[in-house]
C-alpha cells in the first residue's frame, strides 16, 4: 500500500526523501542514527521530533532498526523501499511522456475502458492516480484517454490491481467542439500551467538563494527536497501532450530548469554526504 503523506514536511516525508537520495548515492539504504539526526537538523527538526518521527516509521513497518557496536542503523524496509520507488516511478513516467512529445506524434490515440469499476471506492484510489500518471484522462464514466499508447502500462497496472478492462489503440479521433476545450476540459491543462508557473518561480528562489553559495552543502539538502517535492506534484497531474496539440507549454522550460538545478544541487548534497561519512 503507497505511503500517503499529508505533509510534505513531515518527518516520514523527509526521512524517506533522505534514504532516496542517500540510497542512490552509496547504493544503500541504511543510515547511522547519529548522522540522520544531522541530516535532519538541515530540515530544522531536532533530535527529539527525528526520534520520534524513526520510531513511529519503525512501528509503521517504514524503516527497521539494529544496533552495530555502539551505533544504531536505520534500515529501509521492502515497504519503505517500494514507496521510493513508486516516487522514482513517477518521476520516470513524466519524462517518458515527455520525450514522446519531442518525437514526431503519429496522430493516433489510445483508449482505455475499465469493467465494473468504482472509482469513489477507497482502495481504487491509487489506481486512479496511477492511471493519471500514465498520462490518461478520463473522459465519461470509467473511459480513459491517452495521445500515446501505454497498452504495457496498463496491462502492469491491471495485473497487479487485478482488473479487467478493454483497450483501443491507434485510432483517430473526433469531436464537435474546438481543440481547445479538448485541452480545457478534458486535459485540464490550465490548472498544470499555473503550477508551473508556480514553479518555475521556486526554481528562481532557490537559483538565487543558493548564487554564490560557498561551504557546507548539506544547505542545499533542504532545497533539493523543496525543489523535488514541488516538481513531482506538478510532473505527475501534466499529461504532457504531443507538441501538435500544445506546442508552447512552460511544462518544457521548468522541465529543463529542473534538471540542470536538480543536478547543481545534487552534486553538492552528494558532497556533503561525502563529508559526512
Amino acid at each position: 500500500m503507497k505511503i500517503v503523506l499529508r505533509k510534505k514536511d513531515s518527518v516520514t516525508s523527509i526521512v524517506l526523501f533522505l534514504f532516496n537520495i542517500y540510497g542512490q548515492y552509496t547504493g544503500q539504504y541504511s543510515i547511522g542514527l547519529n548522522k540522520l539526526i544531522r541530516f535532519m537538523q538541515q530540515f530544522e527538526k531536532n533530535e527529539t521530533s527525528t526520534r520520534m518521527g524513526l520510531s513511529r516509521m519503525v512501528k509503521a513497518g517504514i524503516l527497521s532498526n539494529q544496533r552495530r557496536g555502539t551505533e544504531v542503523y536505520y534500515h529501509l524496509t521492502e515497504y519503505g523501499l517500494e514507496n521510493v520507488k513508486i516516487w522514482n516511478e513517477g518521476i520516470g513516467r513524466f519524462f517518458a511522456r515527455f520525450n514522446k512529445r519531442h518525437n514526431a506524434w503519429d496522430q493516433k490515440w489510445y483508449l482505455a475502458a475499465l469493467m465494473n469499476f468504482h472509482k469513489s471506492d477507497r482502495e481504487n484510489q491509487l489506481i486512479v492516480d496511477e492511471l493519471m500518471e500514465l498520462g490518461l484522462r478520463e473522459i465519461e464514466k470509467n473511459v480513459w484517454l491517452s495521445p500515446y499508447r501505454v497498452s504495457g502500462e496498463m496491462a502492469d497496472l491491471s495485473k497487479e490491481n487485478e482488473f479487467e478492462y478493454i483497450e483501443l489503440w491507434g485510432g483517430n479521433i473526433f469531436y464537435n467542439f474546438t481543440a481547445d476545450q479538448l485541452l480545457k476540459d478534458i486535459f485540464k491543462i490550465g490548472p498544470v500551467k499555473k503550477s508551473y508557473l508556480k514553479l518555475l518561480g521556486l526554481i528562481e528562489d532557490i537559483k538565487s538563494e543558493t548564487a554564490g553559495l560557498k561551504g557546507d552543502g548539506g544547505y542545499c539538502l533542504p532545497l533539493l527536497f523543496k525543489l523535488g517535492w514541488n516538481f513531482y506534484d506538478t510532473a505527475v497531474s501534466d499529461p504532457v501532450l504531443p507538441v501538435e496539440l500544445i506546442p508552447d507549454w512552460e511544462g518544457d522550460l521548468a522541465a529543463r530548469e529542473f534538471t540542470n538545478l536538480r543536478k547543481h544541487l545534487y552534486d553538492r548534497v552528494t558532497a556533503y554526504f561525502g563529508k559526512s561519512n
